[in-house]
């Protein structure tokens, strides 16, 4: 029964999801590691083709989420690469709730929020219930995930908060050696590889939540955050966060040094995060190409195997979830 209603959500959507979609603009500019020059994403690949929001782009590949903390590791001859983001910046139609459902939860769902509505006799009693409708229903944000690493095979391992839908976009010649994404709020992967090489980690409401491993931050010593808070305010007094940003400083130098090992098996040689600047919409590992090489459609959709996924509007994922007491 479970698989009959994942099926009909993300078929449904290309018949109530409206054309149209999001192109990632030449101009974004990369997140790349330190030292590196700046690169914009049109001087690493061109044609993008955009994510339309009527038609699900490949078929869904579930991979199985189960208690188990073992991922893939990197290979011998690979090289890794370490992602951090809280979120990526670009709409999906990519939407999802944090479990399996199935039509009689749906069906008590919907009754549930028909009641409620009708007893919201205050404004901020309906605020309040829109906010929870709006909560229980994630959409993950698009992040383009562009190698250029020819020399070896590449190890991924994406980390973020939201839930993301890394992009994997390959130069000629490159070859992923696996993929894991670890997550709070559960992600999937467009133009992943087999799923022996994919791992899947994510919090809430996951049989992997034991295995989540929060990301700590950019390692910035202490004296970078004092001269940083005293450009704010020169007569600010810092003496009482001292050992506290010390010690946040040691816990971040543990996990860029030895725990990413422990998590990838390698080393990383690329380590990109964003403490610093927010969310980002495009990361390249591997160095600026001499040409552009040309975007892939996205002919692979990875998503784990306890959430239930939808491809289409917010406002159809709403009514396909039993969120909608009109529908």
């Amino acid at each position: 029964m479970r698989n009959i209603v994942l099926a009909t959500l993300l078929l449904s959507a290309s018949a109530c999801g409206n054309a149209g979609g999001k192109s990632m603009p030449a101009s974004t500019p990369l997140v790349v590691i330190d030292g590196q020059s700046a690169v914009n994403y049109g001087q690493v690949t061109m044609g993008t083709p955009s994510i339309n929001v009527s038609d699900l782009p490949a078929r869904q590949e579930v991979i199985r989420t189960n208690t188990s903390c073992r991922t893939p590791r990197a290979s011998g001859n690979a090289r890794a690469a370490y992602v951090y983001t809280y979120s990526g910046g670009i709409r999906t139609p990519l939407h999802h709730i944090n479990r399996k459902d199935t039509p009689e939860a749906i069906a008590e769902r919907k009754a549930m929020i028909r009641e409620r509505t009708k007893n919201a006799k205050t404004a901020m009693q309906r605020e309040a219930l829109g906010t929870a409708i709006g909560n229980a229903v994630n959409n993950a944000r698009q992040i383009e995930v562009l190698v250029t690493e020819t020399d070896a095979p590449v190890f991924l391992y994406l980390t973020s908060y939201d839930s993301v839908l890394w992009n994997i976009q390959r130069a000629p010649g490159v070859d992923i050696d696996g993929v894991v994404i670890n997550s709070y709020e559960a992600g999937a992967i467009a133009n992943g590889v087999d799923a022996s090489r994919t791992g899947i980690i994510s919090f809430d409401n996951s049989p992997t939540r034991k295995c989540y491993v929060s990301a700590p931050g950019r390692v910035i010593p202490v004296e970078g955050r004092i001269a940083s808070a005293k450009k704010l305010n020169p007569n600010v007094d810092l003496s009482r966060y001292e050992k506290q940003w010390q010690q946040e400083y040691r816990d971040a130098k543990r996990f860029y040094g030895q725990d990413i090992k422990n998590l990838t098996g390698k080393r990383p040689e690329w380590i990109l995060d964003n403490a610093r600047d927010g969310e980002f919409n495009a990361i390249l590992v591997g160095p600026k190409p001499t040409a552009p090489f040309e975007a892939q459609a996205i002919t692979r959709l990875q998503i784990p195997s306890h959430i239930t996924p939808f491809w289409g509007t917010r406002k159809d994922a709403y009514k396909a979830f039993g969120l909608n007491a009109e529908s």
